[in-house]
């Protein structure tokens, strides 16, 4: 079905486009929330008008967008999250967890779509990751994974029982001289029965 999308319906369409769209998703949405009308000759006429206003809003968002997007590139946007005691993550991060904390930076409302995650985050530490606010404005933000205050205390445990598991056992060097001293022990039993039997051998020679 060819409808005439009357606002912004991002990122199917612009108010103004003309397109083809699923008859379900026209009927079902689009129409009866009024976005979109059926594209006949006399909405098509009011096409033009429409494009040239979704031009103007297009460039005044973009604007707005530019400014935000040089404040939010000035610190990383941090995502607290719960992990194991080794710091993985329970599942990964997603586009919409991305989405809320820089909604929540920015205040204005962020599609989780316009975010690419370029590969499966299930660590902590930061990454680049590409996001578009706007026709023509994209960027890449720092995205800071960090423990919560639960995860935190998980993982400075196991590093201290790691630390007293390598305190306990002893390095290759230790085991070495440890091994030299054992050795040394099991031979003086024998070095003195020998000096033992020498001085036996003495005494009956006299």
């Amino acid at each position: 079905m060819k409808v005439l999308f009357l606002q912004d319906v991002r990122p199917t369409a612009r108010a103004g486009d003309i397109k083809e769209v699923k008859n379900g998703f026209a009927r079902n949405y689009l129409i009866p929330q009024k976005l979109a009308v059926l594209a006949t000759s006399h909405e098509i006429a009011r096409a033009e008008k429409l494009r040239k206003e979704a031009e103007a809003r297009q460039k005044a968002e973009a604007a707005e967008w530019r400014q935000i997007v040089e404040e939010l590139k000035s610190d990383p946007i941090k995502l607290i999250v719960r992990t194991g005691p080794t710091g993985r993550l329970y599942g990964s991060v997603t586009a919409a967890m991305i989405a809320t904390e820089i909604q929540t930076a920015a205040g204005r409302e962020v599609d989780r779509r316009s975010i690419r995650i370029p590969a499966p985050i299930r660590t902590l530490g930061k990454y680049p990751i590409p996001v578009q606010f706007a026709d023509e404005v994209e960027t890449t933000l720092d995205i800071l994974v960090e423990p919560d205050e639960d995860s935190v205390a998980r993982i400075e445990q196991a590093r201290q029982a790691r630390a007293e598991e390598a305190a306990a056992d002893p390095t290759f060097e230790e085991a070495l001289e440890q091994e030299s001293e054992d050795e040394a022990e099991e031979a003086k039993p024998e070095e003195a029965a020998e000096s033992a039997e020498a001085e036996t051998e003495e005494e009956t020679a006299q």
